[in-house]
């Protein structure tokens, strides 16, 4: 009977305590981390590079005009430094992306953003962009994964 009295106390008390368990991320959190993403590219501020993690896997697949298909990976690290010395030519040929259809997926202290991905400057949409983000330690968010199609002419 003494043992059962103590359980029950030890239940009543964990129940009561307030369990601070972590949600992971939010979908609220996912968007306002995107919203961020875009105006750093509206405005080519070499920031941007701050949103990638150095260990990120960064996959782009490129379609020529003949039909062939070269796909390229780097990492976080090697895509940051070249953001940093991109963001200048970009800014001066005005090459902007814009987003429509949004999607977020959440799982954990992971989201995935997927979207339709629009090239201004070479009129074409890459509708299997998509990025993942994930909360690190301190509460930030940082990209650890993006995946973009592009190609070299304009469909202008």
């Amino acid at each position: 009977m003494r043992l059962t009295n103590t359980f029950l106390v030890l239940a009543f008390f964990l129940a009561a305590s307030p369990v601070s368990a972590d949600p992971g991320v939010t979908e609220a959190d996912a968007r306002a981390f995107f919203a961020k993403y875009v105006e750093l590219g509206e405005a080519f501020d070499v920031a941007l590079a701050d949103l990638y993690s150095d260990g990120a896997v960064i996959r782009a697949e490129r379609r020529y005009p003949n039909g062939e298909n070269r796909a390229v990976q780097l990492t976080g690290q090697q895509w940051k430094a070249l953001i940093v010395k991109a963001m200048p030519l970009a800014k001066k040929h005005e090459d902007r992306s814009t987003y429509s259809n949004l999607k977020v997926t959440v799982s954990g202290d992971r989201a995935r953003i997927d979207a339709d991905r629009y090239s201004e400057r070479k009129c074409y949409t890459d509708s299997g962009y998509y990025m993942v983000i994930e909360r690190q330690p301190d509460g930030t968010y940082l990209i650890v994964e993006e995946y973009s199609k592009t190609q070299p002419q304009s469909s202008c």
